[in-house]
């Protein structure tokens, strides 16, 4: 065969290499998670977190709030759903949280703890890299409160939450306002200024 039509199925050859390498895509490019790091203890709750669990900082806060810490910790790692929920409940019950719900469907599962004034959520769900576990924390609301309107929920990327976003209630709505009073001191683990990770306080 000729040299130049040698060179010429080569530069197609190559093409089309290129052309499926491009199709090709990292299976963990698309994944939120990112940049984790090993725990042992729940940041929130201060309880022992099922083995093997990772904390990602850029979808966590935390802040000051009535009845003690409040926000939210991401954590994610291989424990069986059922076990890690068996383990936060052992360490809860030691601390004096009572479970007030219990639910289960499939792999997911979401559970309520109280303690006094304070209520803490703990959602589980199954991932193909591991189960997720989610743990928000607050204040009960008091008996008649308000729900905002939906027109209130506001999505915000520069907030404490991340992507998670915030109620901003009316004034005098009541309800599931989250937004910190002035001159409470907002902690974020991470956030979304190039990756950063650590802790960062700021004075409202």
């Amino acid at each position: 065969m000729p040299r130049p039509l040698v060179i010429l199925a080569f530069c197609c050859a190559l093409g089309l290499l290129q052309g499926c390498a491009e199709g090709l895509h990292n299976p963990f490019s698309n994944d939120p998670l990112t940049g984790g790091t090993d725990v042992t203890v729940s940041r929130l709750l201060g309880v022992p977190t099922p083995a093997g669990m990772q904390r990602f900082a850029s979808h966590g806060y935390e802040t000051a709030g009535t009845a003690g810490s409040e926000g939210l910790e991401v954590l994610r790692g291989d424990a069986d759903p059922g076990f890690a929920a068996q383990i936060m409940y052992t360490g809860l019950q030691g601390q004096g949280w009572q479970l007030r719900l219990a639910l289960r469907k499939g792999g997911r599962a979401v559970y309520v703890y109280e303690r006094g004034q304070s209520q803490a959520v703990l959602t589980l769900h199954r991932e193909t890299l591991g189960t997720v576990l989610e743990i928000w924390t607050g204040a009960r609301l008091p008996d008649g409160a308000a729900l905002p309107a939906q027109s209130a929920f506001t999505p915000s990327g520069t907030d404490a939450a991340g992507e998670a976003g915030s109620y901003n209630a009316a004034p005098g709505a009541g309800g599931m306002d989250t937004t910190p009073q002035p001159g409470a001191t907002v902690r974020t683990w991470g956030g979304n200024n190039g990756g950063s990770g650590g802790l960062e306080e700021r004075n409202l």
